[in-house]
């Protein structure tokens, strides 16, 4: 799910995964949660790497990772906010990938966008 096209040199999401989640025509909350999301799942598919299938890395490999993020390494308290985060997105990732009948770290950006439209539309009907 990265590219060397990202849109920093930190980010894991590139300008193209921003653009195709922008397109989506989904309302700016929505869009900003897929964002976060695909931002995690492209997080967890780095700290995998060179996997491209099997369950969310372990807390272990999280904390290791960000240990390692040049950016993160001398700021403990934002690595926890974001091992936290991490911890909420791999619910909701792990919930789509059972659904879709695959492992987490095969989930692609594609796939997150049409659940996310998907749930969307099933709230709206409700309301």
């Amino acid at each position: 799910m990265t590219d060397p096209s990202s849109t920093s040199a930190e980010s894991p999401l590139t300008r193209e995964m921003v653009e195709q989640i922008d397109a989506s025509m989904l309302p700016s909350l929505e869009r900003h949660h897929l964002r976060l999301l695909s931002h995690c799942l492209a997080s967890f598919q780095q700290m995998a790497s060179p996997e491209c299938k099997g369950p969310i890395p372990a807390l272990a490999q999280q904390q290791r990772w960000c240990r390692d993020q040049p950016l993160l390494k001398n700021d403990p308290e934002f690595c926890d906010l974001l091992l936290r985060q991490f911890s909420t997105a791999a619910d909701r990732l792990e919930s789509i990938a059972d659904a879709l009948g695959i492992t987490p770290l095969e989930l692609t950006l594609g796939a997150l966008i049409d659940q996310a439209v998907v749930a969307f539309n099933a709230r709206q009907q409700i309301t």
